[in-house]
């Protein structure tokens, strides 16, 4: 067999395990946040193991992980480099299916989080929050989970380079690329750990860290379940990288730094949760199909249940039966608000937005198809050169 990425028919068919995963680690974000949010300001009399257990594994970070590991998974297998405009077509979804409920939650979350609270939140933080630059401009974000939007375009970003650099198709430059990432972050935190001292601080290393499990989501998809890879360079290198994430980066972080806030532990967990969601337990039922399509807004606009009814829990006297429940129901409570609130949001803004996207980018494609087809001076054969094309040179396309 080639060394190249998968070429199927079905790729882009709906991958129900996946949808689970994605539910899955949405209501663990929820579940950390609640938890921690409900505890901290002395709500509910029973049940706060679940804030201790949530707090001790991070379970938040481990659904942040797996959904990081899905974008690998699946982002890189959405090109299609043997049409034409295919990075335009595909930024355009991408753009489209990120920003639309992006919107909506900034005034929501900034309402939730600063203005209920007396927090300020201006104009110019608005405008910068529309931009999701907010970390670059050191400006207060108007939900703190937005850093993980960013590093998802930082992947589809990262998806285009190696694309036009020719080694998107190659699995042995992926997995020189997260060899790359992942040595770079492992020596900051060795470094830190053995003098205290950083090399370029913790947002690039984590960043790099992210990045580097996003592609051994997409290996781990060529080499291990769909098997369309025998080069044993890249079957080894991927089971190195899935050692050393699991066993020995963990290891040696517990003997500089023991088991509290070690991240780690968490990055760890998410990926031990991804292979066994990809390969051993994949679920598919109709609650999850909806839950994993519905994740994204479950993920953005949660804080705003978490927080609204926070703020009016707290309104309440100390001792209202609503301010003594048992933990648990709260967590349910908000879970259950929050899947009705991104159904509401799924359904009229998600949904609207990825359907605008496909026939923008649609529009795209058919503009590039006609300036191709037009005269161009100093081109041989009157048309565009093959350096403008961006379709692979031989056999199918290896992203399909």
């Amino acid at each position: 067999m080639s060394g190249e990425l998968p070429s199927r028919a079905g790729a882009d068919a709906r991958l129900r395990h996946i949808d689970a995963l994605r539910a899955l680690a949405a209501l663990l974000v929820v579940w950390r946040h609640v938890g921690d949010a409900y505890v901290g300001f002395g709500i509910g009399m029973g049940g706060r193991w679940l804030a201790t257990v949530a707090s001790s594994i991070d379970v938040g970070r481990i659904g942040v992980v797996t959904f990081f590991l899905i974008s690998g998974y699946v982002i890189p297998f959405s090109i299609h480099p043997e049409r034409r405009a295919a990075l335009g077509t595909f930024l355009i979804k991408r753009f489209f299916r990120i920003y639309p409920a992006y919107w909506l939650s900034i005034p929501l979350g900034a309402f939730a989080t600063c203005w209920l609270w007396g927090r300020p939140f201006g104009l110019r933080e608005f405008v910068v929050n529309l931009t999701l630059l907010q970390d670059f401009f050191g400006v207060t974000a108007a939900e703190g989970l937005y850093w993980t939007l960013l590093v998802e375009w930082a992947f589809y970003l990262l998806c285009v380079v190696l694309l036009l650099c020719g080694s998107l198709g190659r699995p042995r430059h992926l997995l020189a690329v997260s060899i790359a990432f992942t040595l770079a972050y492992s020596i900051e935190m060795l470094v830190r750990w053995w003098n205290g001292t950083t090399l370029m601080g913790s947002p690039a290393a984590f960043t790099l860290l992210n990045l580097s499990l996003m592609l051994v989501g997409t290996l781990y998809r060529t080499v291990i379940d769909d098997a369309r890879s025998d080069d044993r360079i890249v079957q080894a290198g991927l089971h190195g990288l899935l050692l050393w994430h699991l066993v020995a980066l963990p290891a040696g972080a517990v003997y500089a730094i023991g088991w509290k806030y070690n991240a780690t532990i968490p990055y760890a967990l998410g990926l031990l949760l991804f292979i066994a969601g990809t390969r051993f337990v994949r679920i598919r039922s109709a609650l999850t199909d909806w839950l994993g399509r519905i994740s994204y807004s479950i993920y953005l606009f949660h804080p705003v249940v978490f927080m609204v009814m926070l703020w009016l829990l707290l309104r309440l006297p100390a001792g209202s039966v609503l301010r003594v429940q048992h933990l648990g129901v709260y967590i349910v409570a908000n879970m259950a608000i929050t899947v009705v609130l991104a159904t509401l949001v799924y359904r009229w803004v998600e949904r609207p937005g990825m359907e605008l996207g496909r026939r923008v980018a649609r529009a795209w494609s058919r503009y590039r198809e006609r300036a191709a087809a037009m005269p161009t001076a100093g081109v041989t054969g009157g048309v565009l050169g093959p350096e403008h094309d961006f379709r692979p040179r031989h056999g199918t396309d290896p992203l399909r």
